[in-house]
C-alpha cells in the first residue's frame, strides 16, 4: 500500500503528538466551569448598570443614574 502525503499540519501533529499527548478535555461527566459574569458599565457615570433604573415610558426607554 501506498502512504499518501500528510498536509503540513498532519505531519506537525504526527512529530507533536508522541511529545505532547492529546488535548486534556477532562472527564466527560462533569459539568463546565461557569463562565464569569461581566457588570456592564454606565458610559455617563460609570457605576455599574445594575445600579440604574431602567424604564420604559411611551414607547422610549429612560435611563436613571443612581449619582
Amino acid at each position: 500500500m501506498k502512504r499518501r502525503k500528510l498536509p503540513w499540519y498532519g505531519r506537525l501533529t504526527e512529530v507533536l503528538m508522541p511529545l505532547l499527548g492529546p488535548a486534556d478535555l477532562g472527564r466527560q461527566d462533569d459539568a463546565p466551569p461557569p463562565h464569569p459574569v461581566r457588570e456592564i458599565e454606565c458610559p455617563l457615570c460609570h457605576h455599574p448598570m445594575s445600579e440604574h433604573r431602567l424604564e420604559q415610558v411611551g414607547g422610549k426607554n429612560r435611563h436613571y443614574c443612581p449619582a
